[in-house]
């Protein structure tokens, strides 16, 4: 049996705070990182009124809060404006119009949803 050649170098390793190179000596661990992730600023929820209820549960305009849910009604957000009277594809077909009544009527956008909606928090009503 013919033995096999061994080679006398180390691959180089990459990873994401540092690279290993063989050729460097030893290689100390990477400084430990703070685990905790960075927190949201103080204060309300939202700043933006939901279409639907109107209460300030939107963190972010409605032209940008994409497939947003309303914690309050359940509306989710449509991006694309429909109107008051046109059907919303992110809602099911349901109308802002239909949609509000139903809040009004149920506390929430569907029935089935009531279960999941809550009530508005004090810093929320405009």
């Amino acid at each position: 049996m013919v033995p096999r050649k061994k080679f006398l170098y180390l691959p180089e390793a990459v990873n994401d705070s540092f690279t290993i190179f063989p050729s460097d000596g030893p290689v100390s661990a990477p400084e430990p990182q703070d685990p905790t992730p960075p927190q949201p600023p103080e204060g309300p929820a939202g700043i933006y009124p939901c279409p639907c209820c109107g209460y300030l549960t939107f963190p972010v305009p409605k032209e940008e809060a994409i497939a947003y849910i309303c914690p309050v009604c359940f509306w989710e957000n449509d991006v694309f404006d429909p109107g008051e009277d046109d059907p919303s594809d992110e809602n099911h077909g349901m109308t802002l119009r239909q949609g509000r009544e139903n809040y009004r009527n149920w506390g929430a956008v569907r029935e089935d949803l009531v279960g999941f909606a809550r009530p508005p928090r004090p810093e929320e009503v405009p």
